[in-house]
């Protein structure tokens, strides 16, 4: 059955009032303004956009979860399909590779101590 104009509205309301506490740096409070009380929101567009939310935060399993749904409601949903591929990819990273990023910047500051002492000589 099509949503009415009213849930259409609502839906729509719901998600701009979402991407402002989203922008201001308030992503709990967005989640839950789209989380129904038991979890998920029936709508396809505000489950989109709590999967979105809740990937961007970093709660990796719980956004996976959420994509899930979306592709079980809508099985032809290219979008999460493609976020269900990229997390599982993520999550089967060794786990040594989280270190790397913290090497490259130690490797870069120590790199730069030895250069300015180097200038300062």
């Amino acid at each position: 059955m099509p949503a009415s104009p009213t849930d259409s509205i609502g839906t729509t309301l719901n998600l701009a009032k979402a991407l402002a506490l989203a922008r201001s740096g308030q992503m709990k409070a967005a989640q839950a303004l789209l989380a129904a009380p038991g979890g998920a929101p029936e709508d396809p567009i505000e489950l989109h956009a709590l999967a979105a939310l809740v990937t961007s935060s970093g709660d990796f399993p719980r956004a996976l979860a959420l994509w899930r749904q979306l592709l079980q409601r809508e099985p032809s949903h290219a979008e999460a399909r493609r976020m269900i591929a990229a997390i599982e990819q993520w999550q089967m990273r060794p786990p040594w590779f989280q270190f790397i990023p913290i090497g490259a910047v130690t490797l870069g500051v120590v790199l730069l101590i030895v250069v300015l002492l180097y200038a300062l000589s």
